[in-house]
This record gives structure tokens, C-alpha cells and sequence, in this order.
């Protein structure tokens, strides 16, 4: 999975494959409220934390920087616009240049992000699911992972006793019969994000699963349908799992975080004010048709509909979101819900 997906030069994301005419989207492609949402709650973390210089805003996984200029559009006039820092982490050179263009500072690690720990606030979105993981099995009281073999000049899966790492990284329990993934990546990279942190907070949004919940599968997608056979053609597809959350919150406290949630993605964006920005594209639709501007009054009807499938609990309004903070810091209005 990590060379399928991050070789340099034949891995999935060598290239920026996130996009409106890509091989996937992501919320704040789909509409920009989301953008605008994230900024209203980036602004309260602001105040706060006690209105830092810098707030320093590192978004890792960030494509090609669409949700950072939606959130630095949002933040333009208000009080804490010159206090933000933003930074966008991305191993594609691609996706750094599309950041770059967009006049956002653009780095390959996240420990090129700051020279130090830093105030203010992490963000992932659908980022912890690409991180590799393993793939693990309860049967008969064992756990066993999947393996990758070759034979006759193709790559299948084979069952095996499980690693140690693997076992050591799962948090929901593994329930008899079911597969679930298991992402050391995933439980370091939250630890060293809270370690990152000297005061202010972490916010995952990502498909996942807790305890008692089903996890669904690992799956493949290709200019936006989903791949059947993952290792037909390694590095041309993406691949993603749902992601343990409770692996996850652990990991954050291992970090010495307080952990909110996860609470639906649905839920968040209620919390965060989805409805009211509603009413204002529906106030403006209403004026451009009184003006005679049907055609703009037609694309914000349209851009109506598509705010919609960021709280739609089939799909993007199912994801999970997941909060923490540093001691001492105030809950997320993103993560009261739960």
C-alpha cells in the first residue's frame, strides 16, 4: 500500500488526483460552505486560544489546496485573518505547485511545517484512510492479517498468523468474522500531530468505525468509480479503509490530548452554523431572480444542492469527525454534538 500509493515516481498520489475532474472528491470540492464552516470554527479556536501570533493553521493531506483557499477566503476581514499562518502538507510535487499557485505555502513533511511546536489547530480530511495499513481477521479465536503474494506473474492475498504491530494497533475490537484495518501509520502520525502541538487542536474528518459498529471494507477508486481488483494495476488506483477511531483517540491521548467525539459529519456541520449558511445562499438566490439574473439565481439553486451532500448520511454526511484538544483547551464547537 505505501508504494502503490506514495512511490515517487509510480505511486497513486506521484500525481494530484484529488479534484472536481479527478479520480475522487472530497468535501470542500463538492461545496465551498464546507470551507466556510471549517473557518467559522477555526476562528473560534483563534479566540480561544487566546488569539495567538501566529495561529498557525497546518493542514496535512491538502490536494491541491482547495479547502485552504475556501478557509482563507472566509477569514478575509475578520479579526484573526492576520494572525493565520496556513500551511499545506503534501508528499505530491504536483499537489504542492497547485497549492504554490494559489499563493499557499506548500511543504513535502509535516516537520517542514514549523521549526518548532506550534499554536493553533491540525487538520486532516479523508487523510487518515490513505495512510497504509494492515488488514486484519478474527477466526476461530485467532486473529489473522492478509498478506500480498505473487503467483503466475500476479499479486493475490493469502491469510497468515497476524504481526505483532498489526495486533498492537487495532483499537475497536475485533469481532469474530470480520476483517477490519489495523494502521500503525495512522496511531503515529496522530501522536506526533498532538506532540506537534504545544497549545491548540487536532480535527480528523474520515470514514471509519467505532466499537460495535460495522467496519466496511477496503476499497479501491479510479476516476470516481470504485476498482474491484486492487492489485491488478498497484499505483493506478487509490486505495482506502475505513479508519478505528478508537485507535485513533487512544493515540491522541497517548499524546496527551482530550479527545471529543467522533461525532457524524452531519452533526459537525449542523453545530457549526450549516443551516444559516443555507438561508444566506437562499436570501441571495432570491435577490439575483428579483433582479432578473435567472442564470445566477439557477447556480446558486444548484450550489444548494450540492451543500446538501456534505450532510447527507449516506455519504459525505456520514464520515466521522474527530476532535482534541491540549490540556486545558475549550471543546470544539465541530465535536458538541456528540
Amino acid at each position: 500500500m505505501e508504494a502503490a500509493l506514495y512511490d515517487p515516481a509510480d505511486g497513486f498520489f506521484a500525481g494530484s488526483p484529488v479534484g472536481e475532474h479527478e479520480h475522487f472528491v472530497t468535501s470542500p470540492h463538492v461545496s465551498p460552505i464546507f470551507g466556510t464552516l471549517i473557518a467559522s470554527q477555526l476562528g473560534a479556536a483563534w479566540a480561544s486560544l487566546g488569539r495567538p501570533k501566529p495561529f498557525t493553521v497546518i493542514e496535512v493531506g491538502a490536494g491541491d489546496g482547495t479547502l485552504a483557499a475556501q478557509v482563507r477566503e472566509a477569514a478575509a476581514g475578520t479579526e484573526w485573518a492576520p494572525d493565520l499562518r496556513y500551511v499545506c502538507v503534501e508528499q505530491s510535487p504536483v499537489a504542492r505547485g497547485a497549492c504554490a499557485s494559489r499563493g499557499i505555502e506548500a511543504v513535502a513533511v509535516i516537520a517542514d511545517a514549523a521549526p518548532e511546536r506550534v499554536v493553533g489547530c491540525i487538520i486532516g480530511n479523508e487523510l487518515l484512510d490513505n495512510l497504509p495499513f494492515h488488514r486484519v481477521r478474527a477466526r476461530a479465536g485467532s486473529i489473522l492479517e492478509v498478506y500480498v503474494d505473487a503467483r503466475e506473474g500476479r499479486l493475490v492475498e493469502t491469510e497468515g498468523p497476524a504481526t505483532d504491530v498489526a495486533v498492537a494497533a487495532i483499537g475497536a475490537p475485533l469481532m469474530e468474522g470480520r476483517e477490519q484495518p489495523a494502521s500503525p501509520a495512522a496511531r503515529a502520525f496522530t501522536t506526533s500531530c498532538g506532540r506537534m502541538l504545544a497549545r491548540g487542536y487536532l480535527l480528523f474528518f474520515d470514514y471509519g468505525f467505532v466499537a460495535g459498529e460495522e467496519p466496511g471494507p477496503v476499497r479501491g477508486y479510479r476516476g470516481q468509480k470504485l476498482v474491484v481488483d486492487l492489485y491488478a494495476d498497484p499505483g493506478s488506483c487509490d486505495i482506502t479503509g475505513p479508519v478505528d477511531f478508537d485507535a485513533i483517540s487512544a493515540s491522541a491521548r497517548d499524546a496527551g490530548l482530550t479527545v471529543w467525539g467522533p461525532v457524524s459529519q452531519r452533526d459537525a456541520l449542523l453545530a457549526l452554523g450549516y443551516r444559516r449558511a443555507l438561508e444566506v445562499l437562499k436570501a441571495r438566490q432570491g435577490e439575483r431572480e428579483r433582479a432578473g439574473a435567472w442564470r445566477e439565481g439557477v447556480s446558486i439553486w444548484n450550489q444548494r444542492g450540492e451543500a446538501a451532500m456534505l450532510i447527507d448520511r449516506a455519504g459525505l454526511g456520514g464520515l466521522k469527525v474527530l476532535a482534541a484538544g491540549t490540556d486545558g483547551s475549550s471543546p470544539l464547537l465541530v465535536a458538541r454534538s456528540g
